[in-house]
């Protein structure tokens, strides 16, 4: 039945089966032989190559800019330079980024002082009152796009708050002696040192640990400690006229007396104790190199040399090199 249908089936479409496929001699069925046919040599494709990928044993991938602003504690032994390396930075970019920590006087960071540390080369600007996107753009010498970056999240028309803080990528600010400038002289009496940091002080009155105001007030004008319109800020701004009488705090040894750099003419008490204070934007000086003063004795008169707007104290005290909050201490 299969045999009969099939050949129907090959009728109906004409095809005609060679008679080896109808049976053998003896009537079973043989099927035809099928001889492959090979092709002329020139027409076998060639096989495709190969390519072997080379075996990379470490993956290399580009550094990144870190995805915030950080903040660095100095070691003993640091300077501003081995900080800036270690970070990758320009040693500008350290300075102008901690304005009320380093640039009064960059000579004077001491181990314990806390610095921020931005991503890449620029400013860390901190807003102040007034200011607009363009105008702090004007202010470092880039375009307002600079502004618009992955570290500060700003949108178009957004209006600035007091004490926001801007990463100011490529922006420059003014540029400062980074070594102690030339002493300048003392107006009143001659009997206070100029030679700005003292050398070879020796052990001297030890302080209470019991602070008073250094100029008679708690009256403040200006930044506070750790301000937020400044979180930079190390110290605390008291309020005075032009000449009046800067008091030692506490009992100590003078171991700064005379100018430097943005701290003005600048007096530093060591207490002896962990304790220092630091008097600065002062007028005139009272008091010498390694001489040791009484609490509330006379040092120096308010002025406003230095990094000053306008007459006040900067007072600072600081403990073991870190800096304190001031109204932590006082009365």
């Amino acid at each position: 039945m299969f045999l009969v249908a099939l050949v129907v089936l090959l009728a109906l479409r004409g095809i005609q089966l060679p008679p080896s496929a109808w049976g053998g001699p003896s009537g079973e069925v043989v099927y035809p032989q099928l001889t492959p046919t090979i092709a002329p040599k020139s027409w076998v494709a060639s096989p495709p190559l190969l390519l072997n990928r080379a075996v990379v044993p470490d993956t290399t991938i580009p550094p990144r800019p870190r995805a915030s602003v950080i903040t660095y504690t100095v070691q003993p032994g640091d300077s501003l330079s081995s900080i800036a390396q270690q970070f990758g930075l320009s040693i500008w970019t350290i300075i102008w980024s901690n304005r009320e920590a380093v640039w009064d006087a960059p000579w004077l960071i001491q181990p314990g002082l806390t610095l921020y540390i931005p991503p890449v080369d620029g400013v860390y600007h901190t807003v102040r009152e007034g200011e607009t996107i363009e105008s702090i753009a004007e202010k470092y010498g880039v375009s307002p796009s600079a502004l618009f970056n992955e570290w500060n999240n700003l949108k178009e028309g957004q209006l600035l708050q007091e004490g926001m803080q801007l990463m100011v990528v490529g922006g420059r600010d003014k540029y400062i002696d980074l070594v102690p400038p030339p002493p300048k002289p003392v107006v009143r009496g001659g009997r206070g040192g100029t030679s700005g940091v003292c050398q070879g002080v020796g052990a001297g009155i030890v302080g209470t640990g019991w602070f008073i105001y250094p100029t008679g007030s708690a009256r403040v004008s200006g930044w506070y400690f750790y301000d937020r319109r400044n979180p930079g800020h190390i110290g605390l701004d008291y309020a005075c006229r032009l000449g009046d009488p800067i008091y030692a705090a506490d009992h100590g040894v003078v171991t700064i007396a005379g100018w430097n750099g943005g701290y003005g003419i600048l007096v530093e008490l060591n207490h002896g104790n962990g304790f220092t204070t630091r008097y600065a934007h002062l007028s005139e000086l009272a008091v010498g190199c390694g001489q040791s003063v009484y609490q509330g004795q006379i040092i120096g008169y308010c002025g406003s040399t230095g990094w000053s707007s306008g007459p006040h104290l900067h007072f600072e005290i600081r403990y073991l090199g870190v800096p304190q909050n001031p109204q932590g201490y006082l009365p």
